[in-house]
């Protein structure tokens, strides 16, 4: 049987995987569900991250719970969650040894396989990581408290709505995460910030606004949003999508290098 873990009983499954959002979650640093195959000596994990509605199996992918008992959990537990929560698309990821897992699970449901990209900052590039050149008359703001009660930004709901989602509230992130954001006159127009956090690394999430985009502005952000990183000795961790060329062209001018790859998959609700 498939079990939910509340949060105080999470860190008991420390297996590695290479998805912090999903370690994230189970860390009780962003908000979303676990559910384990044995809830007191846990092989496998099915995790869900609120920030980017989408689930992750990691673990033993040889968990013969999940493998049975998957396609019947997604149907009698999970869609009715995603439904309450006008979530309208499945979406699973999980290392290779898991494909037959999925494929078990969700292949008679026509799912789509997009290939995503993971890509690290290698220490070498480090030093060599300039300073973000920013236009006349915009400003790069870090995210602190000051920042959030700042009423003379117009749309400051742009910011706080994303901080929300992904951490549930803006002190959750406040207390774990690190961002900038560009400021021009008194519009917010492009934000970098920690979209998970597990352990040393920082999930990069990055969004401009669509009017401001094509501007050079994520690159700014980003590279103040590095440059603190590199501070701290954190590890920013890059991950997108293969046909996002702007953001994989991004990431490859800002030093980070293409670590893996995995596949997203995912049906319509």
């Amino acid at each position: 049987m498939i079990h939910e873990l509340e949060q105080l009983s999470r860190m008991i499954f420390a297996r590695d995987c290479r998805f912090p959002e999903a370690l994230a979650v189970i860390e009780g640093n962003n908000p979303g569900w676990v559910f384990v195959d044995n809830p007191n000596a846990p092989r496998a994990a099915l995790v869900w991250a609120q920030g980017i509605d989408g689930f992750y199996l990691v673990g033993d992918a040889s968990s013969a719970v999940f493998r049975d008992e998957l396609d019947f959990h997604i149907d009698q537990v999970l869609k009715p969650r995603l439904y309450n929560l006008g979530v309208a698309w499945f979406e699973l990821s999980g290392e290779d040894d898991w494909d037959p897992v999925i494929n078990n699970a969700i292949g008679n449901r026509g799912p789509k396989c997009n290939q995503q990209w993971v890509y690290v900052l290698k220490l070498e590039v480090h030093e060599s990581l300039t300073q973000p050149e920013v236009a006349d008359g915009h400003r790069l703001l870090r995210v602190d408290p000051g920042l959030l009660v700042n009423h003379s930004l117009s749309n400051k709901q742009f910011l706080s709505s994303k901080l929300t989602h992904f951490w549930g509230s803006v002190d959750a992130f406040l207390n774990t995460g690190l961002g900038y954001v560009l400021v021009d006159g008194d519009e917010i127009v492009s934000l970098c910030f920690s979209g998970f956090v597990a352990g040393n690394i920082h999930a990069i999430d990055i969004e401009t606004e669509q009017s401001h985009r094509r501007k050079g502005h994520a690159e700014a952000v980003a590279r103040a949003f590095l440059a603190e990183c590199i501070k701290k000795h954190l590890q920013p961790h890059w991950d997108c999508m293969a046909e996002n060329t702007a953001s994989l062209r991004l990431a490859e001018k800002l030093g980070f290098t293409q670590s893996h790859g995995y596949t997203l998959y995912s049906f319509r609700l």
